[in-house]
C-alpha cells in the first residue's frame, strides 16, 4: 500500500517528504523514523496497523533519503539540525505534544536527539534494534576503532568495517555502481556473510568490487526489493547523501552541540521501549545495558530476528508497539 506524501521546507532550507495520516479515534500521533539504506517505506507494515487503530501518523523520508533533500555537504548532517528539521515539520502540522516516537537504525539517533532537545513533545519512545544514543557517545572514528578492538578480543569478529568504508575516498561511486549488492547484503540475515563482508575491515569493498548479491530473504518480496533498488538508483541520487550520516559521526561533527544539551535532558523521563534482536552487530553493542542509566522506565522485548525486525517480524513488532502505546 502506498500513501500520499506532503512536503515541508525547513528553516535550514531543506525539503522533507513525509507521510501524514490524521488521527481518527486517538489523540496520539506516532512518529516513525527510518534508518539506512531506506526511507519511510520501511514502515509499510506498521502504518496500516496503527492507522486502523485510529492513530495519527507522520513518517518522513529523513535528510539524504527518498523524496527529501539530499545535500552532499557532511556538515549539515548534525543531530541538532536534523532533529530541528523534524520538530519544525511536526509543529507545522500542529503536532507539539503527545507524540509516540518509534525509530530504527539511524532513526534512533534522531529520536534520541529529539528527546534531548524537545522532551516535552514525547509521551513514549520506542527504539528498534538500535538503542538510545546519549549525548557525547556518538560513533566517532576513535570510538569505532575501540569498539571493534574490544568486540574482536571478546567475540572474535569485527562489526564496523562497513562503517569505516563509507568514509573512504570513492565509496559513494562504488556503492552507486552496485545497488543490488548493497541492498542485498544490508538486508541479509546471514551472520556469516555479515561478519565477513560488513563487519570485517575491507570486507564491504571486496563484496562490492566482486558484485556479490546475497540471497533474497523470504520476508522481502521481489516488488519490495525493486522499490528500494529504484530508491537508490544513481538517477535518483544514489548513496552519496545518505552515507553522510556515517561520515558525520566518524568526523565527530556533533561534539560542540552535544556539550550544550542540559545534563538533565540526557535521561529519558518517558516510558521507553527497546525491541532488541539477535542481529550480531546490535547484540554486540548490548543496548539494553547501555540504556539502563539513561532510561529509568525502560522495557525490553527481545525477538529472534535480524536487523530489519519491523519487516521480518512485523506482526510481533506491531503487537508489542500496540501494547506499549495503549498502556
Amino acid at each position: 500500500m502506498t500513501y500520499p506524501t506532503s512536503t515541508f521546507a525547513t528553516s535550514l532550507s531543506f525539503t522533507y517528504s513525509y507521510i501524514h495520516i490524521k488521527p481518527t479515534t486517538q489523540n496520539t500521533y506516532i512518529l516513525f523514523l527510518h534508518g539506512f539504506p531506506s526511507s519511510s517505506y520501511d514502515w509499510r507494515h506498521q502504518i496500516p496497523y496503527f492507522q486502523k487503530k485510529g492513530y495519527g501518523i507522520i513518517a518522513p523520508d529523513l535528510l539524504g533519503y527518498g523524496g527529501s533533500s539530499k545535500p552532499l555537504d557532511v556538515g549539515v548532517y548534525t543531530g541538532k539540525g536534523m532533529a530541528g528539521d523534524v520538530y519544525e515539520l511536526l509543529k507545522s502540522e500542529g503536532v507539539v505534544e503527545g507524540v509516540f516516537g518509534v525509530a530504527h537504525d539511524w532513526g534512533s539517533f534522531i529520536l534520541s536527539r529529539l528527546a534531548n532537545y524537545y522532551p516535552e513533545m514525547f509521551t513514549r519512545l520506542a527504539f528498534l534494534d538500535v538503542g538510545y544514543v546519549s549525548p557525547g557517545h556518538g560513533l566517532t572514528e576513535e570510538m569505532v576503532t575501540f569498539a571493534d578492538k574490544s568486540v574482536k578480543e571478546a567475540m572474535g569478529f569485527e562489526v564496523f568495517g562497513y562503517f569505516l568504508f563509507f568514509n573512504e575516498e570513492g565509496a559513494a561511486e562504488l556503492l552507486d555502481k552496485n545497488v543490488e549488492s548493497v541492498q542485498s547484503l544490508f538486508h541479509s540475515t546471514d551472520a556469516g556473510l555479515g561478519k565477513t563482508y560488513m563487519g570485517a575491515r575491507g570486507g564491504f569493498r571486496k563484496w562490492l568490487s566482486e558484485g556479490k548479491v546475497a540471497e533474497r530473504e523470504e520476508w522481502l518480496s521481489p516488488e519490495e526489493i525493486e522499490h528500494d533498488l529504484k530508491l537508490f538508483a544513481p538517477e535518483n541520487g544514489g548513496y552519496g547523501a545518505a552515507i553522510n550520516w556515517y561520515k558525520a559521526q566518524l568526523q565527530n561533527i556533533n561534539a560542540a552541540d552535544e556539550k550544550e544539551i542540559p545534563e538533565e535532558n540526557h535521561v529519558l523521563q518517558q516510558p521507553t521501549l527497546l525491541i532488541t534482536t539477535t542481529n550480531f552487530i546490535s547484540a554486540s553493542a548490548d543496548f539494553e545495558n547501555q540504556m539502563k542509566p539513561y532510561a529509568p522506565k525502560l522495557k525490553v522485548e527481545k525477538l529472534d530476528s535480524g536487523h530489519w525486525v519491523m519487516l521480518e517480524r512485523k506482526d510481533e513488532v506491531n503487537e508489542i508497539l500496540g501494547r506499549f502505546v495503549e498502556k
